[in-house]
């Protein structure tokens, strides 16, 4: 009875290992599509003002989530930066400065500093 038992977890086991396996590959599909997605996102940089603690980054973090055309977003709180890379074809930075402040804080996209050039 304990060897049935034993031969039936180690099956059990081998075969959720096994579907564990295939459904965690991607497709060739789904690498095209990832690759493609890549490609066509452009990031953008916010600085945030009016957080004054983690719920208030995951607060901004849940309203990006629901915008289409966000590909990935990052809030930092302390540092009170957004780092977002989206599709310009499916979003622009106004909406997404738009979505920040409906949720009470205030957005506005950071300036690069100007490279120096070197002698």
């Amino acid at each position: 009875m304990k060897k049935n038992l034993i031969v039936l977890s180690a099956l059990f086991l081998i075969g959720i290992t096994h579907v564990n396996a295939q459904c965690c590959k991607l497709t060739d599909n789904e690498v095209q599509k990832t690759t493609t997605t890549q490609q066509e996102g452009k990031t953008l940089k916010l600085k945030i003002t009016g957080m004054t603690c983690a719920g208030c980054s995951n607060h901004i973090s849940n309203a990006l989530k629901e915008v289409d055309g966000i590909i990935e977003h990052k809030v930092e709180y302390p540092g009170d930066l957004a780092t977002i890379t989206y599709n310009p074809k499916k979003t622009t930075p106004d909406a997404i400065i738009e979505v920040i402040e409906k949720t009470g804080y205030k957005a506005e996209i950071m300036k690069e500093a100007p490279k120096k050039k070197s002698k």
